[in-house]
């Protein structure tokens, strides 16, 4: 998220003169609230609580950078900024109110979302840290990892993810990092690098590994098939016009049965992986192009199948921006139908169905914005 500039830059709509100096503000800020996070006892200084809150500020100012007009630019960009922005103006709260306890961990959340906006689709080159401010973090391995990932240092990324990869399972961090960073190098080689070839070789690296956990082995075999028939496809996405990717990325997500479950469904996580990659990229090519709300809901989809909890809500807003901007359609209906179900299944425990009067409000104004003229 912090370096979207990127994608913007070579996008077909340049970005507005202000731009890359509020994103090198941003960028120096997540780096400040690393190093604050790598170092708890600054948490707890007094001395250094306006910092903190200067920069959890910084990065809550990101949902201006953008555009209001939102059919004019690559939906996840604004999807994924709005999010952003609201987690870490909660997180500001949070922590002026003196719940430091919070703060490491959101941090880690954020950093996920930016890898999150960051991976979302191929890019042609890496940013450059000149100053190599991660070495000054003194961040553990997979920290650093994911620290790179997310501010779009993807080869050195892949370096430091190669050695979680491979590392010991000493204890159950050690598991759930292993699985995390699979996640990451999965998502890295399908969306950012989309290169089947790199795939393969990682995901056969881990699945010669002796001690793989047994909750790692079925959801593997599955992204190693799904994988070696898309390297026997040859698809070109960089070259293809986006109804071609759109179509790509619609059989990928049927196929995967997508539409007709609400849970998560980690076994087809490669064809998620590279629908959601398609339709970035077409919308990226073609903000306006005519299949736009299709695209939506389709995003919304895939990335419900591929939800983790720091991104709990974005298949969400893809759906409500379909319905926002196809009123009173079908399709409307279709994706109001997705986001109601999955608003329903969230708030739904053994006290029943009991959705916040805010959520409530939100979905009787998307109704009657979804349903057709009687």
């Amino acid at each position: 998220m912090l370096l979207t500039l990127t994608a913007l830059a070579l996008s077909a709509t340049p970005p507005p003169p202000d731009v890359p100096a509020r994103m090198r503000s941003l960028f120096a800020a997540v780096t400040s609230l690393e190093a604050s996070v790598a170092q708890p006892q600054r948490l707890l200084d007094p001395a250094h609580k306006a910092q903190v809150l200067a920069d959890l500020n910084t990065l809550a100012s990101l949902g201006h950078v953008f555009k209001a007009d939102t059919k004019s630019q690559e939906p996840a960009t604004q999807a994924l900024a709005g999010l952003f922005a609201r987690y870490a103006a909660d997180t500001s709260r949070r922590f002026e109110r003196g719940d430091t306890a919070a703060v490491p961990f959101r941090v880690r959340t954020l950093v996920s979302l930016c890898f999150t906006c960051h991976s979302r689709e191929r890019v042609s080159r890496d940013f450059v840290d000149p100053t190599r401010q991660v070495d000054a973090l003194g961040l553990p391995r997979f920290e650093r990892a994911q620290y790179l990932a997310a501010t779009r240092q993807f080869d050195a990324a892949l370096t430091a993810y190669d050695e979680v990869l491979g590392a010991p399972l000493a204890d159950e961090r050690a598991v759930v990092q292993l699985a995390h960073a699979l996640r990451d190098v999965l998502a890295m080689g399908v969306r950012v690098k989309d290169d089947p070839a790199f795939t393969q070789r990682v995901l056969a690296q881990v699945a010669a590994r002796q001690d793989l956990p047994e909750f790692l082995r079925a959801p593997l075999r599955r992204w190693q098939r799904d994988t070696q028939a898309w390297a026997k496809e040859k698809f070109d996405a960089r070259a293809a016009t986006p109804d071609v990717l759109f179509a790509k990325a619609k059989r990928l997500v049927l196929a995967a049965s997508g539409p007709a479950q609400l849970l998560p469904d980690d076994t087809s996580e490669v064809a998620y992986l590279r629908a959601s990659g398609y339709l970035n990229l077409a919308l990226q090519k073609d903000p306006a192009f005519k299949q736009r709300g299709e695209a939506l809901f389709l995003l919304g989809v895939a990335m419900a199948a591929l939800k983790t909890p720091t991104l709990w809500e974005l298949d969400q807003l893809f759906f409500e921006a379909c319905i926002r901007e196809n009123p009173a359609t079908p399709l409307a209906a279709r994706c109001f139908h997705q986001l109601s179900e999955r608003l329903y299944f969230g708030f739904t425990g053994s006290a029943g169905t009991n959705l916040p009067d805010e959520e409530l409000e939100r979905l009787e104004a998307l109704r009657r914005l979804a349903q057709p003229p009687r």
